[in-house]
């Protein structure tokens, strides 16, 4: 692979995190929130990630859903549990009202 190429697939690589990362920031503002709130909650996008892993298992758990045992669970701070949860809920809600479902 040439030089070029290689720039290019990097080049792509990071446009691709870049687009990713404006639909992350549109669903946190659509949801009344922002990045920087997050990260100011967590800390990294890492262990926000591992909180969303933690709670979609507990969802799946309530549902009946066999949960795989090798996720990793969120240590943090419950009090920002529970604001994400809550943020998390309403914007649930909401789209529940929206579809009429």
């Amino acid at each position: 692979m040439s030089t070029i190429q290689r720039r290019l697939n990097k080049l792509e690589g990071n446009r691709d995190r870049n687009d990713v990362g404006r639909e992350v920031d549109n669903a946190l503002e659509k949801m009344g929130t922002s990045r920087a709130a997050m990260l100011a909650d967590f800390g990294t996008l890492t262990a926000f990630r591992d909180w969303l892993a933690t709670r979609s298992a507990a969802t799946d758990h309530q549902a009946g859903v066999p949960i795989s045992a090798h996720h990793r669970k969120w240590q943090g701070d419950s009090a920002v549990s529970v604001k994400w949860d809550s943020i998390f809920d309403q914007h649930e809600a909401l789209q529940t009202a929206d579809t009429g479902a």
